[in-house]
């Protein structure tokens, strides 16, 4: 088991995150650099989402966020038990990418919300199937297919 370590997203970041949302294999899922920036920017001090960046051996190479399933009134977590938390990732930096570092520290970050949550979930696209297998391998179970407020078809999965 590697030992990734994780630390609060501050403003100094940002450039940072930036450059990560502007790679390709980052704006397939989470388009619009400018629109993602401003909503980090906006939820940065929101205490109902816990956003950090990853690191190995000091070298920051992923984000990952997560919050209270009912936080953001998304319907296709909306069957969740209380106290369930939702997770979003992506590796940003590409020398870190079909290595196993993403099924290595989505489990390790799982097992630090699982210490305190019922239940984690995550909702990738339902076409996206890489980051669906990476879950799997995490640990994640499909639930069931669900539609995003934005009528986005979404598989989610639990870890419990």
């Amino acid at each position: 088991m590697r030992n990734y370590t994780f630390r609060p997203l501050n403003e100094d970041d940002l450039p940072l995150m930036r450059r990560w949302l502007d790679t390709a294999h980052v704006k397939v899922w989470w388009p619009d650099a400018d629109k993602q920036i401003a909503l980090i920017e906006k939820d940065m001090n929101n205490p109902n989402i816990n956003m950090q960046v990853v690191s190995l051996i000091n070298h920051p190479f992923a984000y990952i966020h997560d919050h209270d399933a009912r936080a953001f009134g998304m319907p296709q977590y909306a069957d969740l038990p209380h106290g369930a938390r939702v997770m979003a990732t992506f590796v940003g930096e590409n020398d870190f990418m079909g290595q196993g570092h993403s099924v290595g520290y989505i489990q390790a970050h799982t097992r630090n919300l699982r210490v305190k949550n019922p239940m984690v979930a995550v909702g990738p696209g339902t076409t996206d199937t890489r980051t669906i297998s990476i879950y799997r391998q995490a640990g994640f179970m499909n639930r069931r297919l669900a539609s995003t407020s934005e009528g986005r078809l979404v598989q989610v999965m639990t870890h419990f």
